[in-house]
């Protein structure tokens, strides 16, 4: 009996898990959205973000996501384990967008902060 509470529970919290994985992509699909004609999903956006897909027709739409997306949302993606800030940092470059923002910068400034964290950790356990 405990075994299958302990299965049922086991399935509720990913279900849980799974819903609140998606919910800032899915906030940010209809910012990313809105001023355009064509819309993409949410799978098309984080392969996007990730460089697994480069197709030149979602250029604005990445370009949207890191200029009208809200850092909080990409906070909450990189917490949920979508996307890294490293991820961020290569997307900004690879989809040239304005390092001038004041987002491409937080996004920057971030990913030197969890690579230099990552590099202390490193050399501090050896």
């Amino acid at each position: 009996m405990d075994a299958a509470v302990a299965v049922v529970k086991s399935r509720q919290q990913d279900m849980e898990a799974a819903a609140n994985k998606s919910r800032a992509i899915r906030s940010a699909i209809t910012t990313v959205n809105a001023p355009l004609p064509m819309p993409i999903d949410e799978d098309t956006l984080l392969a996007c973000l990730l460089l697994r897909s480069t197709e030149s027709r979602w250029r604005s739409h990445v370009w949207t996501f890191f200029n009208d997306v809200g850092v909080d949302l990409m906070m909450d993606l990189v917490v949920e384990g979508s996307v890294t800030f490293h991820n961020l940092a290569d997307a900004v470059s690879y989809w040239d967008v304005d390092g001038e923002t004041d987002n491409a910068r937080w996004i920057r400034e971030m990913a030197s902060v969890t690579m230099g964290e990552t590099s202390r950790t490193h050399i501090g356990s050896g």
